[in-house]
């Protein structure tokens, strides 16, 4: 053991103790002690007395270590302190060991870091955490091959779930040491997510370093950071970071070495291509994503990288690295090919669905109902029927089905299925619809131009062959039945071309015939000619059958003829015709494989241009939606302001016209009161009595006034108002009808019911309520009428009290009285009487401007909604367009991204052909 282990580990006494001495080594310190000290030459006796510490300190003796430590001055001094500070430490004063161990200053590498363990360790017990990672990160610094440092620090960083500083270790010790043991633990850092913060290129020196080491650790690293970034903003910058690695190393491929990461590079191709990223984010990344891919790929898993990079290279030409296109080109026919072409383009098909459904898009429907079918494993081959009107196709299929399916040549499109029973559908843009009858099918074909139907009906050929017809419309009819003719050419596995057998060969359709060869060269096109039994005999129809097929050779030179009759019975030609479809339309499952994979891929196709017409006709709409609101909200407020005008007109007039009437009421009154007052005279004698007359004058006047007050003016009053509110109803009757207008016109805009535009007609009905209630509780309040305190009322009262009982002055006083009944104006009275009969009726009055509104609230408020609805959506439309026309990469990258996917799948299937051919 070397000196140093001795002073580490406490055993430097052992230098002291012979083999063969059986005294403890207090015994034989203490003799040492004793002769150095009684010796002649000079003595030092401080290297005894550490020896005698460690000794004392073994023995659990730590005061009397310390007092021996102590007393040290030669080189062992710093280890003294160092072992003071683990004996006070061992006493259980730790704040006298922390200081100890700080006082120590010493160059000795070695005792620097025992002494930061012993610190570290006491930092940890007093939990002094800065200070414990202060020190462990010197001690780390100091020497990190000092035995247990790092797997202290690590363990200390784990304890603390500072994973972190835990990370940074297991890469510069991955770096330093190379060690397995390293690898290992920060591809677990990485598994459980703790790298997660680190930015990728923060592990470029590590991911070099075990490439270096262990390409099998390198392989296990990469795809768990490849896992870890996947769903972090870093993701991008990580794949830059893998790619730039692999262009700075010497890569020597296997067959298998680097199948899991070519599987990776794979499967974030496809993701990165699915729609969630736009193109200037993966511009800087794809090329070199693909480069690094093909570069790990060999002739096993080389197709779809390969065909990946020619596509990419197609679609942004010269965006790739040149010796990545070259090598594509070299391998994309030798590879092998272990996928499924079906299922890849089954897959893409999803892909793109599901970014539609996203992005609230609607596919036409047609396009997923024709995958359906394509796929439908009960249907071995689609057969496309054609031919020109007149040609005898629609003939031919009803004798195939032994019933007059159609009557004359079709406009649509026609889907024939075998079944036991008939069925028939639409196939429209947004589903399917049954159709009951075939009158109704005739009819949609004639409305429905170019359209999709679907029809099952029992056929013993269909059966037999497991295969379905798609009847087309002639070939010289209009020019879109002709664009979807050529569209349905991809989607067949064989062309059943329909001549008319009683006429030549149109230079017309020989044209389309040559147009079909070139849109569709590999389709498989052979001929009937129909109409046979107008041909003389065997020998004219052998003649126009060789005429036929030499003046078709130049386009279709392997194509067979079939003579036909569609007026022969069928069964007598079913054995000819099932004879002529098994041997011209041979189909293996391997070929069968590849053209359903190629009509999926060009349904995709489709999808995308249904896709991007759909982005056209959106932004089309949107201008055309907010144009149509805005329009719509011109002609709304125009209406409101109307209404509102019409609103106040009506008010104004209700109001006026019941103002008139109980004005001209109360004038009523003012003349009739004191008229009927003075009439009172009569009631006057000379034998009255005087001295009680006024209380007989003021009881009389107020019987006159109430008995013509209930029988005269109420019934007046109310008579009047029940005419009021009759033509007030017909004032609201024609706003109604004028409002029954106006929704109409607005509904017919909308084309549908939007708006009711509906009046509170209840108004009128509380207004009668109200009336009635009015009339019949106003009760006549007496007045005072002549028992006032004015001067001449009192000086009548004194004198008829005075000269009452005086016969003489009766007959003065009679006229006196009568004189001043007839002549008094009975103003003040009658004011009061007015102001007391009508105050119901101006209470009335007040609530009729409220009362009249209210009766337009509803249309108001139902207009008011309708506006601001049309606000709402003419600002979210202007909102979505802006964004539209502001963003349009949000829709045409992941649309150009899915165009690659695609092409890339059809050089996939492209060049299995081609290689086949080569062999």
């Amino acid at each position: 053991m070397t000196i140093e282990k001795q002073l580490i580990h406490k055993t430097y006494y052992e230098t002291y103790l012979g083999e063969s001495d059986k005294r403890t080594p207090a015994q034989i310190l203490g003799q040492v002690y004793f002769e150095e000290q009684n010796s002649d030459e000079s003595f030092d006796l401080s290297y005894i007395r550490f020896a005698q510490g460690e000794v004392y300190y073994l023995y659990q003796d730590y005061e009397t270590a310390i007092f021996k430590w102590e007393n040290i001055k030669n080189e062992l001094e710093p280890w003294a302190k160092k072992n003071i500070g683990d004996a006070y430490n061992e006493l259980g004063l730790l704040s006298a060991a922390e200081d100890m161990y700080i006082s120590i200053e010493t160059d000795d590498n070695t005792l620097t870091i025992e002494v930061a363990l012993k610190l570290f360790s006491l930092y940890q017990d007093r939990n002094k955490v800065e200070n414990a990672y202060e020190i462990i990160k010197k001690a780390l610094s100091i020497n990190p091959d000092y035995p247990q440092v790092t797997r202290i620090a690590r363990a200390f960083y784990e304890e603390r779930h500072d994973y972190d500083n835990a990370v940074k270790l297991a890469v510069l010790e991955s770096i330093r040491t190379e060690q397995e043991e390293w690898f290992s633990t920060l591809i677990s850092y990485v598994k459980a997510g703790y790298t997660k913060k680190f930015q990728p290129d923060f592990f470029a020196e590590a991911l070099l370093t075990f490439f270096e080491v262990s390409q099998t650790s390198f392989a296990q690293f990469i795809g768990a950071l490849w896992d870890s970034y996947k769903n972090e903003k870093s993701y991008l910058t990580w794949l830059k970071t893998i790619n730039d690695m692999f262009f700075t190393v010497d890569l020597k491929t296997s067959d298998h070495q680097w199948d899991q990461t070519v599987q990776l590079f794979e499967e974030t191709y496809l993701d990165l291509t699915g729609g969630s990223y736009y193109l200037n984010q993966l511009h800087d990344v794809i090329p070199n994503l693909l480069a690094s891919w093909l570069k790990l790929s060999t002739r096993t898993n080389g197709l779809f990288p390969s065909a990946t990079v020619l596509a990419w290279n197609e679609i942004f030409p010269g965006t790739v690295l040149p010796d990545a296109v070259y090598k594509a080109e070299s391998i994309i026919f030798e590879a092998e090919n272990n996928q499924s072409g079906l299922e890849n383009a089954l897959q893409l098909f999803d892909t793109i669905s599901g970014w539609a459904e996203s992005h609230s898009v609607e596919i036409d429907f047609r396009i997923n109902w024709w995958l359906e079918e394509l796929i439908n494993p009960q249907i071995k081959n689609h057969f496309l029927l054609a031919g020109k009107a007149g040609s005898g196709k629609t003939t031919f299929v009803n004798s195939l089905l032994g019933d007059q399916l159609f009557k004359g040549s079709t406009s649509s499109f026609v889907v024939i299925h075998d079944d036991d029973e008939l069925t028939m559908n639409h196939v429209t843009d947004s589903e399917v619809r049954p159709v009951h009858s075939q009158r109704s099918l005739d009819e949609l074909m004639k409305k429905e131009v170019t359209s999709l139907f679907h029809v099952k009906h029992p056929c013993i050929l269909l059966h037999e062959h497991q295969c379905a017809i798609i009847d087309t419309p002639p070939i010289n009819d209009h020019h879109e039945s002709r664009n979807q003719l050529f569209d349905s050419l991809l989607l067949a596995d064989g062309l059943l071309y329909v001549l008319d057998g009683a006429s030549e060969l149109s230079e017309r359709e020989y044209d389309v015939l040559c147009q079909m060869k070139k849109f569709a060269p590999d389709l498989k096109v052979h001929f009937l000619l129909n109409k046979v039994d107008v041909i003389s005999s065997d020998a004219h129809t052998q003649t126009r059958t060789s005429e036929v097929k030499e003046k078709i050779a130049n386009v279709y030179p392997e194509s067979e003829i079939l003579p036909y009759s569609s007026l022969h019975p069928f069964s007598q030609q079913l054995s000819q015709l099932n004879s002529f479809l098994y041997t011209n339309f041979p189909n293996s499952m391997k070929e069968k494989q590849e053209k359903q994979t190629a009509k999926v891929l060009t349904l995709i196709r489709k999808m995308l241009s249904n896709l991007i017409q759909k982005r056209v006709d959106m932004e089309k709409g949107l201008i055309d939606s907010i144009e149509w609101n805005e329009d719509l909200l011109g002609r709304l407020n125009g209406f409101t302001n109307k209404l509102i005008d019409l609103q106040h007109e009506k008010v104004a007039a209700i109001l006026t016209a019941y103002k008139a009437l109980v004005t001209e009421s109360r004038n009523e009154l003012k003349e009739a009161v004191p008229k009927l007052l003075k009439e009172s005279s009569e009631l006057i004698k000379e034998d009255s009595d005087f001295k009680q007359i006024h209380i007989m004058l003021n009881e009389s006047m107020n019987v006159k006034v109430q008995d013509y007050f209930e029988h005269s003016l109420l019934p007046s009053v109310f008579e009047k108002l029940a005419d009021w509110v009759s033509a007030s109803h017909d004032e609201l009757l024609e706003c109604q009808s004028y409002l029954k207008e106006m929704s109409e016109t607005f509904n017919e805009i909308y084309q549908q019911d939007k708006l009711k535009l509906t009046c509170e007609f209840t108004v009128l009905e509380d207004w009668r309520r109200d009336i009635h209630r009015m009339t019949g509780r106003i009760q006549y309040e007496k007045e005072n009428i002549m028992l006032r305190h004015n001067p001449a009322q009192l000086l009548l009262k004194s004198a008829g009290k005075l000269f009452g009982a005086m016969n003489q002055n009766k007959t003065m006083l009679a006229n006196q009285y009568k004189k001043y009944v007839e002549n008094e104006t009975y103003e003040e009275v009658t004011k009061s009487i007015a102001m007391k009969l009508f105050i119901p009726f101006d209470l009335f009055e007040k609530g009729l401007n409220q009362d009249v509104s209210s009766f337009f609230n509803g249309p108001l408020n139902e207009v008011t909604e309708t506006i601001v609805e049309t606000e709402t959506a003419i600002n979210e439309g202007k909102e979505a367009l802006s964004n539209m026309q502001a963003n349009p990469e949000i829709f045409y990258d992941p649309l150009k991204l899915f165009e690659v996917n695609l092409l890339q799948r059809e050089f996939t299937l492209q060049a299995k052909k081609d290689y086949s051919r080569t062999m």
